[in-house]
């Protein structure tokens, strides 16, 4: 049993001010318990999982594992025995040259024998599905191969407890369901021959189902504690503190506004189809649009712009050229980009999304071909002495996939301010552009723009560093994974900023492995595979056919499968609906008043 019994923990920003993480946390978890813990952004959920295992140590309070003190020196090894952890990314806690001995290290430090290492090893490598991998490079797998060699290293030393502090956050779809099914499987079949307890922190909802218990934290404080249908039934007050909700549990919700009430309890989309084919006697024959929900749209088309602002042409890249691991990341890719166009840019982890990206503003130069950014030829024949960076950045502004790479000053505000600063805006217009910069992206300029970067959750380190992008108001913005590891309210934010922009017609590319944001927000959608342009064409052209996606490790949007469903079962709905709230509006339009 873990238990904590009267838990705070505050972390200290800088000498002056202290910062409460955690607030007087009382909790009991049982030995084989499946325990999902969520909760938005800075609610205290990656503090908790640390102190489990003693990385961090209560200011107040205390925390026992199988009876042992964590602040005990001598507790302390016998504890992170006892409670393995993998983290959001992988590459923090890679530090050998191989598969085969990123998974022994921990084993040589527990000082077993030859042969005991030698059989673990083996074990782990098995049952992961990692023999072909052995001799790679950890750091250079896949997103999904590296989460299972961190997975299959922790368990290879057989803890008693495990903690995934959002492990799937960065994986493409195909990743992150065979990541859960392989956790799923290590609880139900004890793969250790021994139960496992599993504490799973996540932002998907639906992650959170397959967990027996959910803990919602809050501010530091337990907020929810219960089963599925005890903690999802609260969908106002999960909503309230910014977090998201099953899409089937938020369909249910706003239809049980007009009095449409279920007999069964509905876990997932074919639940929800039998439902409301159960309610087929109140559907009429006839579509009655209801007044307060009108589907009507304008048809008033803006005028279109033509311009290209962004040319690819028979775009390679090749990493680590003429060596030995080079690899070709990029293969005779060729588009346009229009002014004012919204493209959403998916594919599987490796497809040359991230590399592709890097080309648009000279942070990575064409093995062969060219890439024009609004008249500004960027090639490898042209070097770079001819051409003007400054210009190039004030045009296209990349935000990363992982934000702390971008992060540097002292101060969320010098951060923020950095790019306007050296493009010499003046200090009124600087201090203008940081402020409207952090609102934008949903950060109080009060609360954090005299905060280190660093004392962030990953969600608000990940919106200052768009913030800082926004800071210098590109004409292009391209944004790599934004709503990676956000809560609801965080994804809302990111949702409303560039719909805003895109309504200012900036040109937008979304990096994302969150195919319901592209298919909402997107115009145009780009495929990439193993480095070539597999499709790029309108968002409604692209989702007509979802029979392939599949086949590139992608899964359909949760909207555009239940609208199939919903047609398989008889109910005459268009196929180009791409929100919940349309969705909602159109099942509206059948039901008799």
């Amino acid at each position: 049993m873990i238990e904590l019994r009267d838990v705070s923990f505050q972390y200290k920003l800088d000498k002056d001010s202290l910062l409460l993480a955690l607030d007087n946390i009382d909790l009991k978890f049982n030995e084989g318990e499946f325990v999902a813990i969520i909760g938005p952004n800075g609610s205290g959920k990656t503090t908790l999982a640390r102190l489990l295992n003693a990385l961090l140590l209560p200011s107040k309070g205390k925390v026992f594992v199988d009876g042992l003190d964590t602040v005990s020196k001598e507790d302390q090894k016998r504890i992170r025995l006892l409670v393995g952890m993998v983290f959001q990314n992988p590459d923090n806690q890679f530090i050998s040259t191989t598969v085969e001995r990123e998974i022994a290290f921990g084993l040589e430090n527990l000082a077993l024998s030859h042969q005991e290492i030698k059989q673990r090893v083996g074990w782990a490598l098995s049952t992961f599905n990692l023999e072909k991998l052995k001799r790679h490079s950890p750091h250079k797998l896949s997103g999904g191969e590296k989460q299972k060699v961190a997975l299959a290293s922790v368990l290879a030393m057989r803890p008693k407890y495990l903690v995934l502090d959002e492990p799937t956050s960065l994986l493409d779809p195909k990743g992150r369901e065979e990541f859960n099914i392989l956790v799923k499987n290590l609880f139900e079949k004890s793969l250790l021959k021994k139960k496992l307890t599993i504490f799973h922190i996540t932002q998907f909802p639906e992650e959170a189902m397959s967990a027996q218990r959910i803990l919602v934290l809050d501010q530091g404080k337990i907020f929810l504690d219960g089963g599925y249908d005890e903690v999802f039934s609260k969908i106002e007050e999960l909503k309230k503190i910014g977090l998201g909700v099953p899409l089937t549990q938020e369909i249910l919700f706003e239809l049980n506004k007009f009095g449409i009430k279920f007999k069964k309890k509905v876990h997932d989309v074919d639940g929800l189809v039998d439902e409301l084919k159960s309610l087929k006697n109140n559907f009429s024959e006839v579509q009655q649009t209801l007044e307060v929900f009108s589907t009507k749209e304008s048809k008033v088309k803006k005028k279109e712009s033509f311009f290209k602002i962004i040319q690819s042409k028979n775009l390679s890249f090749v990493y680590d050229q003429k060596l030995p691991q080079e690899k070709r990341a990029l293969d005779n890719v060729s588009f346009e980009i229009e002014k004012g166009d919204f493209l959403g840019i998916i594919g599987p982890t490796g497809s040359g999304k991230s590399t592709l990206v890097q080309h648009l503003n000279a942070l990575l130069f064409p093995t062969e071909g060219e890439v024009i950014v609004d008249n500004i030829s960027l090639s490898k024949k042209y070097a770079k002495k001819n051409i003007d960076f400054k210009k190039l950045r004030k045009i296209v502004g990349l935000s990363f996939q992982f934000p702390e790479l971008q992060l540097f000053e002292e101060t969320v505000f010098e951060d923020v301010a950095f790019g306007p600063k050296n493009i010499n805006l003046p200090d009124g217009k600087i201090k203008n552009r940081v402020k409207e910069s952090l609102l934008l992206v949903g950060l109080d300029f009060e609360k954090f723009a005299f905060r280190s970067p660093y004392s962030l959750s990953d969600g608000e380190k990940r919106k200052v560093a768009i913030a800082g992008i926004l800071a210098l108001d590109p004409e292009v913005l391209i944004l790599d994974e934004p709503t990676c590891g956000l809560d609801l309210r965080g994804i809302e934010d990111i949702k409303n900023l560039l719909k805003k922009l895109s309504s200012k017609r900036k040109t937008l590319i979304l990096i994302s492995h969150d195919i319901d944001l592209v298919a909402e927000l997107a115009k145009k959608i780009m495929l990439l595979s193993t480095g070539r342009l597999v499709c790029f064409c309108k968002k409604e052209n692209f989702f007509e056919d979802l029979k392939n996606l599949g086949f590139y490790g992608l899964k359909s949007p949760r909207i555009l499968e239940l609208v199939k469903k919903l047609q398989k079962a008889g109910f005459k709905i268009e196929s180009e609906i791409f929100t919940k709230e349309k969705l909602i509006k159109k099942l509206l339009t059948f039901l008799k008043k």
